[in-house]
C-alpha cells in the first residue's frame, strides 16, 4: 500500500513539475514574443493609455451605470449597461465623449483628460470577449442605441457629442459617424474600415502555426463576425457594413490615426500611400498585410480612396521615439483627417505598433476646435447619408434591422427608428432650412435608377416629411 502511494505521489510530482513547466514557458514566450506589450497588455485592444503611476481617486465625478435595452437579433429585449463619468460643478447641459464598443478605462490618461476639460464621459461597462464577434450585429445595435440612450439625458449637451474608439471601437466609431446625425466629431484610432479584407481575407491567415502572436490571440473572439455574412459573393453586404462602403455617408468630421507596423488592422486598408513594399523581418514568409487591389466592389479600395480628396488631409508622421508625448495634428478647415504614424513596417510581435512605448497622442486639441465650432458647423447631410435614414425609417435598413410587436418603446423597433430619424432631422433643420432639405432628398432619390424602388423611396420621403411637419 505504501508502495502504492509512494507512486501515485511521484505521478503527482511529475504532472505538477509539467504543468509548472509549461505555465513558465509560456510566461517566458509572452514576454519575448510582446516585447514591451507585456506591461502594457491591456490596453492594446482599447487603444487607451493607462497611467504610468497610481491616480488619485475620481472624488470630483459623479459615476455610475445606466441600462441600455435593445432588441437583439434573436428577437428578445437586452440590457447591457454604460458607464458614465460626469464632472461635478460643470454648468449643465455639458459636452459628452462617447467610447463605443471596449470599456474607458478608469485609470486611463484620456479618461482624466477629457474629465479635467469639463466633459461627461460614458463606454460600455462589463464588456466580454464575445461582444467581438457580434461587432457588426448585436453590439453595432447596442452602441447605436447607447447613443440614442445619452443623446436623451438632459446633462449632456447634444450640440457637443463626439466619438473616440480605437480598433474594433474604431470601426464601431465610423460606423455611428455614418448610420447617425448629431455628432459634433469623432477620432478613430487604428479602425477596421474594411470588414471583407480584416476578418474574412486577411484574419483567416491566423490559422497558420506561425501567424503573428496577437492575430492568433484575437482571432477566435472575432471569428463569429463572418456569420452575419452567410454569402460571401453578398458583397453588398460586405460593404454596408465597412466604413469603406459607406465614405458618402458621414456626416460630421473625424480624425484617424493609425500605424504603418500595425499587424491587427493592417493600414492598408486606410492608405496604400505609406505602406511598406516588405513586411518586417520577424513576419513568417508569404504572410502579406497587403489589401487586393482586385477585391470586388469598393472592397479592394481603401478609405483615403472614397474620401472626397477636397476634403481630406493626409498626414505622415515619422514616429522616432514612441515614448515622446505630442499632440495630434489635424487640418481644421477639412472635414477628413488621417495621421499615419510611421513605425517601420509591421512585425508578427507587434499589435496596434511594434513598439509600445509610453508616449501620450493628446486628441482633446481636436476635439476643443470641434466643440468650439459645434453641431452646426460641423454636420453636413449628404445624399447618402440621407437614403440611410430613410431605409431606416421605412424598416429596411441592413445594418440596424427592425423589429414590430416586440417592444415598440424599446431601440430596435421600427417605431422607435423612425421617432430617431425624424428627431435627427428636426435637430439638423434647427440650423438649415426645409428647402435644402427637400433638395438633398430629391436628389438622391433621383439618383435610384430602379422605377419601383424610387417610387418606394419617393413615396417613403412624403410620408416622413408629415412626421417632421408635425413633430
Amino acid at each position: 500500500m505504501k508502495k502504492v502511494l509512494k507512486i501515485i505521489m511521484v505521478i503527482i510530482l511529475i504532472v505538477f513539475l509539467l504543468i509548472s513547466g509549461v505555465v513558465l514557458w509560456l510566461i517566458s514566450f509572452l514576454k519575448s514574443g510582446l516585447g514591451d506589450h507585456w506591461k502594457d497588455y491591456a490596453k492594446v485592444f482599447t487603444m487607451q493609455t493607462k497611467a504610468s503611476k497610481d491616480l488619485p481617486p475620481l472624488d470630483y465625478v459623479k459615476n455610475y451605470r445606466a441600462d441600455v435595452r435593445f432588441i437583439n437579433k434573436k428577437g428578445t429585449v437586452e440590457s447591457r449597461p454604460i458607464q458614465l463619468y460626469i464632472p461635478e460643478n460643470i454648468p449643465e447641459p455639458m459636452p459628452l465623449i462617447y467610447v463605443p464598443h471596449y470599456e474607458m478605462s478608469s485609470d486611463s490618461v484620456e479618461l482624466r483628460r477629457y474629465l479635467e476639460k469639463g466633459w461627461a464621459v460614458a463606454s460600455p461597462c462589463s464588456v466580454k470577449s464575445g461582444h467581438n464577434g457580434l461587432l457588426t450585429d448585436d453590439d453595432l445595435v447596442f452602441n447605436n442605441a447607447a447613443l440614442y440612450t445619452l443623446r436623451h439625458m438632459e446633462e449632456f449637451d447634444t450640440q457637443r457629442i463626439a466619438l473616440v474608439g480605437g480598433s474594433a471601437g474604431g470601426y464601431t466609431t465610423l460606423m455611428l459617424n455614418a448610420l447617425q446625425m448629431g455628432n459634433c466629431a469623432s477620432i478613430a484610432n487604428s479602425p477596421i474600415t474594411n470588414v471583407y479584407f480584416n476578418f474574412y481575407q486577411y484574419f483567416e491567415m491566423a490559422d497558420r502555426s506561425d501567424a503573428p502572436f496577437f492575430l492568433r490571440l484575437v482571432k477566435g473572439s472575432f471569428h463569429p463576425v463572418l456569420d452575419n455574412f452567410p454569402d460571401v459573393n453578398d458583397i453588398g453586404r460586405w460593404e454596408a457594413f465597412s466604413a469603406v462602403g459607406l465614405a458618402n455617408c458621414f456626416g460630421s468630421p473625424f480624425l484617424i490615426t493609425h500605424s504603418t507596423s500595425d499587424v491587427l488592422v493592417p493600414v492598408d486598408q486606410i492608405t496604400r500611400e505609406f505602406t511598406y513594399d516588405h513586411e518586417g523581418n520577424s513576419m513568417p514568409d508569404g504572410y502579406s498585410t497587403r489589401l487586393d487591389p482586385n477585391n470586388p466592389g469598393v472592397l479592394g479600395h481603401t478609405l483615403a480612396d472614397e474620401l472626397p480628396a477636397e476634403q481630406t488631409h493626409v498626414e505622415h508622421i515619422v514616429i522616432d521615439d514612441p515614448d515622446k508625448d505630442f499632440d495630434l495634428s489635424f487640418c481644421a478647415d477639412k472635414m477628413f483627417n488621417i495621421n499615419i504614424y510611421d513605425d517601420g513596417p509591421t512585425e508578427s510581435y507587434g499589435s496596434h505598433s511594434a513598439s509600445a512605448g509610453t508616449g501620450v497622442h493628446d486628441d482633446t486639441l481636436y476635439l476643443e476646435a470641434m466643440f468650439e465650432r459645434g453641431l452646426a458647423q460641423n454636420e453636413i447631410l449628404t445624399g447618402g447619408k440621407f437614403l440611410l435614414l430613410l431605409e431606416r425609417y421605412m424598416g429596411e435598413s441592413i445594418q440596424l434591422p427592425p423589429y414590430e410587436g416586440i417592444d415598440d418603446s424599446v431601440y430596435g423597433s421600427l417605431a422607435i427608428y423612425r421617432k430617431e430619424i425624424v428627431e435627427e432631422l428636426s435637430g439638423w433643420l434647427n440650423h438649415h432650412s426645409s428647402e435644402e432639405l427637400n433638395r438633398i432628398a430629391l436628389d438622391a432619390i433621383a439618383g435610384i435608377k430602379n422605377e419601383k424602388k424610387n417610387n418606394q423611396y419617393a413615396k417613403a420621403w412624403e410620408e416622413l416629411q408629415n412626421s417632421l411637419l408635425n413633430y
